[in-house]
């Protein structure tokens, strides 16, 4: 208690005088004790503000009073040790090593085992630094020894120290087994400091293995975590991916591994982590100076992933849209975005002083009913106090009746003696009575259960008669179900022959609707005319593909969609004579079972939009790319048709145009209730977003 006391003196003291000189200070101090408190304070303060020199000349002034004290070892011990993390500081591990050894010769049972297991931590991290490995885990494991026997909690650095010499010796497995013990470690104790320091280690291990599952886990932990803090730092657009250590890797390689981790986390149904993943793939693109792509992937989180009910989740990434907007030169949408800034931050702003103003009610209500228990606390004990004072009194006049009553229970025992032996021969009387009546009782039940059992016996005969009457009735049944299952059975197998007859006939039929325009659009002069043939023959032949497609699969009524969008666009590949060379049709299709009713008007829309991209988007270009994307986001059916041809012409209009084809688009767009969109930047990308779709 002292000497907390001289503690709290010195830091009051040194906070008083910390604009005076040291030699000032300890001028005011006389006691050798107080002047080595004193410079290890300082000392300290000096090697948190990063000054070294002033850090050590406290120390080794500290170690000189320190000696002249009796029995003073744990103090020494403590300055040599922090004396050589200011060597560690300015670079020189093999002096800090030095340093460290000195103290030695001063360990003895009094260092406590705190100054011990930091005497150990710190000289391993010197060997670790001068990569001397071997060294470096005896010390680590002397130190976790040591904490075991009086703070477990603390071996969690111990073992992030043991997973950084096996990360030296890239073993990686093995460090991930000491990071996963320090994390388990500070989850349970909840000391977020050190948890948020383990989750990052995790994460920058993953990372490095390329390991995007295991990556997706912890990055899910770190954004709640980010989350459960009091600041919140998700107005920083990257800062819950700070900690990936990339090394050499290369931009494709980065981007790749962060689209994998995006997956694992849309799949799982994670979006809020897959929007952090697409934030961190559009801060890779801008480092890359390549700020047009990564705004793809911030409106990607604008329009899906990021939940416009939360401002605090908007916020950030629209932050990044203005930032990359501006950076580009978009003045009109950085406009736009920046008024949607304006109003989500006086949303948040509202949020923040409505928790503000809780919590302070909070607090004021937990105060008054501090006090109001004190108040209570204080009442009960005056109330015990009278009790025990009543109590006390109870029990004097209570022994006073005690003595009077003795005599008196005495005299009433006598007589109730006599009353016993009285009632004790009445009762003998009673029970032989009571045993007449029980001999009695027993003859009548034995001949009760005799009478009972042949009942038994006769209901148990007719139930018997009974099951095998039901039993007979039960098997005619099912052997008469059985002839009707199987008339249905064939019944049914015979009508899905029938079905994929049909199927195959009206494809056939298709086939000769298409072929016999192909043959009238050749035998045409007019272009325009032939043109208009052509693609009646590919929407045709669109429809001939599913029914091709239901007749081969294996349900009547399920089309295998990678299959049947592959058929469809390689046969458009063909029809407009499309070079593979040149031209490069990719198709990014998610394996799923759809219906008839919903692949017919998917098939149609896909076949006007690729045919528009064949005829139109690589006019005076030599090469060129379409991409068609199928997939499921957030309960919908996302389809994307992206070429990198010359895009619509600003003086066309094609919501307002006179096209068939867009016509055709937009009609079977209403019958899936989809939500259309259309981006002219860098070639053409539709992206239709459907809400009514069926699985088969």
């Amino acid at each position: 208690m002292k000497k907390i006391i001289i503690i709290l003196f010195i830091a009051c003291y040194c906070q008083l005088v910390q604009g005076q000189s040291v030699e000032k200070i300890l001028q005011a101090i006389s006691d050798p004790q107080q002047k080595a408190d004193t410079l290890q304070f300082l000392g300290r303060r000096f090697h948190m503000r990063a000054l070294p020199d002033s850090a050590a000349y406290c120390f080794n002034m500290g170690l000189s009073f320190a000696k002249q004290v009796k029995g003073n070892n744990n103090q020494i011990v403590q300055l040599y040790s922090q004396l050589s993390k200011v060597d560690q500081m300015q670079r020189q591990p093999e002096k800090a090593l030095t340093t460290i050894r000195k103290a030695d010769v001063y360990i003895d049972p009094s260092v406590t085992k705190g100054t011990l297991a930091n005497y150990f931590y710190f000289s391993s991290q010197y060997f670790r630094l001068m990569l001397k490995y071997d060294s470096s885990l005896y010390y680590l494991q002397q130190a976790e020894k040591l904490n075991n026997s009086f703070s477990p909690y603390s071996n969690w650095f111990i073992y992030n120290g043991m997973a950084e010499v096996f990360y030296a010796y890239n073993n990686y497995s093995k460090a991930e087994e000491y990071y996963i013990k320090a994390y388990n470690l500070t989850k349970k104790e909840g000391i977020r400091m050190d948890h948020g320091l383990m989750i990052n280690r995790l994460g920058n291990l993953y990372s490095l293995q390329n390991n995007p599952e295991k990556f997706a886990t912890i990055l899910r932990e770190h954004e709640e975590f980010v989350k459960a803090g009091k600041k919140d730092f998700r107005k920083d657009p990257v800062h819950s991916l700070l900690f990936i250590n990339w090394g050499k890797t290369s931009l494709s390689e980065k981007i790749s591994f962060m689209k994998s981790v995006r997956d694992e986390n849309i799949k799982t149904g994670y979006t809020q982590a897959a929007a952090a993943t697409n934030i961190h793939i559009a801060a890779l693109l801008e480092a890359e100076e390549q700020p047009e792509e990564a705004l793809k992937y911030l409106y990607e989180n604008r329009d899906f992933f990021i939940s416009k009910s939360v401002p605090a989740d908007v916020y950030p990434n629209l932050q990044y849209i203005y930032k990359l907007q501006i950076k580009t030169g978009k003045t009109t949408e950085a406009i736009l975005t920046a008024n949607q800034l304006m109003e989500l931050n006086a949303k948040i702003s509202d949020i923040t002083n409505n928790e503000m103003a809780l919590e302070l009610e909070k607090k004021y209500e937990t105060a008054k009913k501090e006090k109001e228990i004190e108040l209570l606390n204080s009442q009960s004990k005056l109330n015990a106090l009278e009790l025990q004072r009543e109590m006390e009194q109870r029990i004097g006049l209570e022994r006073e009746n005690i003595l009077k009553d003795s005599t008196i229970l005495q005299q009433q025992q006598l007589a109730a003696l006599a009353e016993r032996e009285k009632e004790l021969k009445f009762s003998e009387l009673e029970k032989e009575k009571l045993l007449s009546v029980s001999l009695a009782r027993e003859n009548d039940l034995q001949e009760k259960l005799l009478a009972d059992g042949k009942k038994r016996n006769r209901l148990l005969l007719s139930g018997i008669g009974l099951l095998a009457i039901a039993g007979a009735v039960i098997l005619y049944q099912y052997g008469k179900q059985r002839s009707k299952n199987s008339i249905i059975e064939k019944q049914r197998a015979d009508l899905e022959v029938l079905n994929r007859e049909i199927h195959h006939r009206v494809k056939n039929n298709l086939q000769v609707i298409s072929s016999l325009l192909d043959l009238q659009s050749e035998a045409t002069d007019d272009s325009k005319t032939a043109e208009k043939f052509q693609e009646g023959s590919q929407r045709v032949q669109s429809m001939a593909y599913i029914h091709q497609n239901l007749y081969q699969g294996e349900s009547i009524d399920s089309i295998d969609i990678q299959q049947y969008i592959n058929m469809l666009t390689n046969n458009l590949m063909q029809s407009y004579n499309a070079d593979a060379d040149k031209i490069t049709l990719t198709a990014d299709v998610e394996a799923i079972k759809l219906h008839s009713d919903t692949v017919i008007p998917l098939g149609m829309i896909i076949n006007e939009l690729v045919s528009n991209a064949l005829k139109y988007a690589f006019k005076n270009k030599q090469q060129g790319q379409i991409q068609v994307v199928l997939k499921r986001i957030n309960e919908k059916l996302l389809l994307q048709v992206k070429d990198n041809g010359i895009g619509i012409p600003d003086n066309i209009d094609v919501s307002t145009g006179a096209s068939f084809g867009y016509k055709i688009i937009k009609a079977f767009a209403q019958k899936l209730k989809g939500l259309m969109t259309i981006n002219n930047k860098n070639g053409t990308d539709v992206q239709l977003l459907i809400a009514k779709y069926k699985i088969a």
